[in-house]
């Protein structure tokens, strides 16, 4: 399980996500807990209580399940009394539906926190990291280089701001997902739209890797895919809030003229 608080998933200072005032008087600032691991399911939230006037020690936390807007009743942790979840489902009961959206929304975006972070840095990311389940084992290209099959896995830049119309094909071994060891691709290259390709690292002959490539990139068909998944990855890029491509003027240092 690998946790983080909101704050921290949207880059935001320490704050409560929301205040409560429980039955004694006691005035509670809550923290929200997302679920970050791609691998796991993202159904709930973990709710922390704090508050300035209370004891040292553990927290209060409570589960909710985003589905159903309800308290996991029985799964919470340093609870201050028996009736502290029963009187909290009661509360969010009432809340609107756009602040139950909001949690739902946070969720999806929380389990992909890592490919944003990536984004950001100027990685590109996969379609299938993107939208895990979307695609079939049949919606990869198998291609031969030589005598050695490979299963290409098609990469895009989705940070906003970012024009270029390219997207990266990576040649992994075909098989290699099932063995447990990091695979490194065999070969690497941008598909420049319109314009052709660009071999970034290669571990395969070049000269069979170049007709394999320039196969792929005539193919009509394929265009059209890639660029219908690019500019689908780029609006959830978007959606998750990714942080724009950083402005960098042509010719530093060199003012416009008035």
């Amino acid at each position: 399980m690998a946790l983080k608080p909101w704050h921290e998933i949207n880059g935001e200072p320490l704050r409560p996500q929301f205040l409560l005032k429980a039955r004694d008087g006691r005035d509670y600032g809550v923290l929200e807990y997302y679920e970050t691991d791609r691998a796991r399911p993202h159904t709930h939230v973990l709710l922390e209580f704090f508050a300035a006037d209370a004891a040292t020690g553990p927290r209060p936390r409570v589960w909710i399940d985003l589905a159903a807007w309800s308290v996991a009743v029985g799964h919470g942790k340093n609870l201050p009394d028996a009736d502290f979840e029963p009187g909290l489902d009661a509360y969010l009961k009432t809340f609107p539906e756009e602040e139950k959206e909001l949690r739902r929304e946070r969720a999806r975006k929380a389990i992909r926190f890592d490919l944003i972070r990536l984004a950001e840095q100027g990685y590109s990311i996969a379609y299938q990291e993107m939208f895990p389940g979307e695609l079939k084992r049949e919606d990869f290209p198998r291609v031969q280089v030589g005598q050695a099959e490979y299963v290409v896995d098609d990469q895009y830049l989705i940070r906003p701001g970012d024009f270029r119309n390219q997207m990266t094909l990576v040649f992994v071994p075909e098989g290699a997902e099932k063995t447990a060891a990091e695979v490194e691709p065999a070969l690497l290259a941008n598909w420049l739209f319109g314009e052709g390709y660009e071999i970034l690292e290669s571990k395969v002959d070049e000269a069979r890797a170049r007709r394999v490539l320039e196969q792929m990139t005539s193919n009509p068909e394929l265009e059209r895919i890639y660029r219908e998944r690019l500019a689908k990855m780029r609006r959830e890029g978007v959606l998750l809030g990714v942080k724009p491509k950083p402005y960098s003027p042509r010719n530093p240092g060199v003012t416009d003229p008035q």
